[in-house]
Parts: structure tokens; C-alpha cells; sequence
């Protein structure tokens, strides 16, 4: 039988559930009819490998190793393998008939509503918070979900079907991270055990989806630092410096050894293709970070077009909002370091955030911004 006060909490988080259900298919009602857009065409509809007649195992396997640059031609490699069999499967029950594909863009993104709420649930009994906003965090992590479930910036990673893949990444990155608060926080041995290995699978889920989740573990280092561990303690302070230390020299050691030692997976060589060079890139990138962080308090539909026309940083003083913008980064930066004891959740809203651009929107050179 279960005792008053967690039916109470049951039927609570039930309740918030079926309401996140209806204001996120509200929103997105008329989205099931979007047409094919730009990478869409390459990466399913003209991508022969994703278009499988069955479901025997060979077939579902084959479209781990499809290259949407080469027509769905087999390659060694996997090329983001869960979303590819989920576009496949979709391929299978209704060919390029759109609905399918949107019905399942919205469902990953209202799974990844979920498990952000509960997620920002489990920090609240996490040590740091056990005992703060006791009466209102319900309603904190509901809020939290809303603004960020039905912030129109999100509009193209649901209803763009090719960017299922960002959605993924997203929805296993989030999964992964409740699953180790899960694990943190239980006393149980068999949920602890299940809980790790649900985190372990979300985030090979999660880089079998989309590159960028790498820097996961770095995430669940600043959570654990930030939620479970005593900072008033000069012990635990030290040993977290001498983890972040070591941790910083082994990925510059390991860095140096793929870029100087290893010229085939030197991912500079790829900025002789780029109009830009990395100090340029870097840069330019900081007044891109500070637009996207604009776009998500002003979403206007204006400022959210997939592609920008963005000048490039040539210095630190040109365009002139350069160096306001490199200034304004490392001040929010800061900031939320030193608010990790005080207000972690703060932190977390800051630091989080840094942490995801870290491949996209640092030294790598990929496009400066989409």
C-alpha cells in the first residue's frame, strides 16, 4: 500500500504529466504536415539505405552504416546510428509520408519534458538543496519544463525532421543525468545498480545520436560538485581541484597526442577549408553564444532562422561587439562558479549551458553558426 503522502506526490506528478502532454501537442498541432527541408532530402528521403522493405536484423543493422553524403551507400563507419534506424523504421510503416516523422519528433520531445522535470525533481533532494524550496519546488520544476518545453527556439529541433537527431541526443543526454541522481541518491542496491546502468546506456545513446553529448561526463562532474558534495569541507574542495586539474592536463596531454602525433585525426587540418582561422572562429563565437542566449529570453521568429549571415571576428575590436561579447561570456562564466555553493541551481542554469556549447561553439571547425 502506498502511504498518503506518495500517493499524493504520484497523483501530483501525474497531473503535471498530462499537462505537459497538452501544452506541448497544443503547440506543435500544426507541425504534422511540415514539409521536406533542406537536409532532410540527403539524409532520409534520398538516403537508399534507410529504405528498408523489412525487419529482419540485417536490414535494421545496415542503417547503423549509412552515408547520407554518398547516397546511403555502406560504409565502415556509423554514421548516428539510433537516429538513423528510427528514421528507417518510419520509412518502413509510411515511406515519405511526413505525419510519422512528426509524430515521433514530438513524442522524443515530450519524453525529454518528462525527464527534465522529474531530473530537476531529483536535485532538489540532492544534499545541496535538501530542505530549500520544500514547498515550491513542484512548481519550480514544472515551470522550468514549460519555459523550456514551448520556448519557440526549440521549434526546429522538433519540427525540422532531420534534427530528431539533436532531440535524441537531447532526450538520452537528459535521461542519462536523472538516471545518475537516481543512482546518487538511492539507497536501494538494485535501483542503484539500474540507475548506473541506465546512465551508462543514455549516454552511448546519447554520442549514437549526436556527437556534441561528449561532453556529458563533464556535466554529471559539475552536478556532482555542485549537488552532492559538502563544499564547506577544505578536503572536499581540494580533491575536487586536484580531480579538475588532473582531468584538464590528461585532455590537453591527450589533445596534443591526436593533433601532433596523429596528423590523421588533427581536425585542424580542416580549417584549410574554412574561410576562418581558429582564433577568428573562437572569436566570432562569442558574440554567437551571447545571440543565442538572446534568443532564448526574445525568441521572436525573426532572429530564429536556420541560417545566419554572421560577419566575422577578425580581432578583438572588429565588429566592435566583439570584445563586449568575449567579456560578457566570461563574466557569466564566472559568476556562475562562484554562485555553485551559495545558489547551485543558478550555477547549474549558467555553467549548463557553457558546458553543451563547448563542441559547437569553441575551437572545432564546423559551420560558426546554424
Amino acid at each position: 500500500m502506498l502511504k498518503t503522502e506518495n500517493l499524493e506526490s504520484l497523483v501530483k506528478n501525474l497531473l503535471i504529466v498530462m499537462a505537459l502532454s497538452v501544452m506541448i501537442f497544443l503547440s506543435y498541432r500544426n507541425t504534422f504536415n511540415a514539409s521536406w527541408h533542406l537536409d532532410d532530402r540527403p539524409n532520409i528521403t534520398e538516403n537508399k539505405g534507410l529504405h528498408i522493405s523489412d525487419l529482419s536484423p540485417e536490414s535494421l543493422i545496415q542503417t547503423f552504416y549509412t552515408s547520407p553524403q554518398q547516397g546511403g551507400a555502406i560504409v565502415k563507419k556509423p554514421y548516428r546510428p539510433i537516429p538513423c534506424l528510427t528514421f528507417a523504421l518510419n520509412w518502413y510503416f509510411g515511406q515519405d509520408r511526413v505525419f510519422g516523422y512528426h509524430l515521433v519528433n514530438l513524442i522524443i520531445h515530450w519524453l525529454t519534458a518528462v525527464f527534465l522535470y522529474y531530473t530537476i525533481r531529483q536535485l532538489f533532494n540532492t544534499p545541496n538543496l535538501a530542505g530549500k524550496y520544500q514547498r515550491n519546488n513542484c512548481m519550480i520544476a514544472f515551470l522550468a519544463t514549460v519555459l523550456w518545453a514551448l520556448n519557440p527556439i526549440q521549434t526546429q529541433a522538433v519540427t525540422y525532421i532531420v534534427q530528431r537527431m539533436a532531440s535524441m541526443a537531447t532526450m538520452f543526454y537528459v535521461f542519462s543525468i536523472l538516471c545518475y541522481l537516481k543512482f546518487r541518491l538511492s539507497h536501494h542496491s538494485a535501483v542503484r545498480v539500474f540507475s548506473l546502468l541506465g546512465c551508462v546506456l543514455g549516454f552511448f545513446l546519447a554520442l549514437a545520436s549526436k556527437e556534441n553529448t561528449v561532453t556529458l561526463p563533464l556535466a554529471l562532474f559539475f552536478i556532482e560538485v555542485a549537488f552532492l558534495q559538502d563544499l564547506s569541507s577544505i578536503f572536499i574542495r581540494r580533491r575536487i581541484l586536484f580531480i579538475t586539474g588532473s582531468a584538464v592536463i590528461l585532455l590537453i596531454l591527450v589533445a596534443a597526442y591526436f593533433n601532433f602525433s596523429v596528423e590523421s585525426f588533427s581536425f585542424f587540418q580542416s580549417y584549410k577549408q574554412r574561410p576562418f582561422t581558429m582564433w577568428e572562429r573562437l572569436w566570432t563565437e562569442s558574440r554567437i553564444v551571447v545571440f543565442y542566449l538572446s534568443q532564448i529570453f526574445y525568441p521572436a521568429p525573426y532572429r530564429l532562422s536556420i541560417d545566419h549571415d554572421i560577419d566575422l571576428s577578425t580581432s578583438f575590436l572588429q565588429p566592435w561587439t566583439t570584445l563586449p561579447s568575449f567579456l560578457m561570456v566570461l563574466l557569466l562564466i564566472g559568476f556562475g562558479f562562484w554562485q555553485i555553493r551559495r545558489r547551485p541551481l543558478v550555477a547549474l542554469a549558467i555553467l549548463f549551458f557553457f558546458i553543451n556549447h563547448l563542441v559547437e561553439s569553441t575551437i572545432i571547425p564546423i559551420e560558426l553558426m546554424f
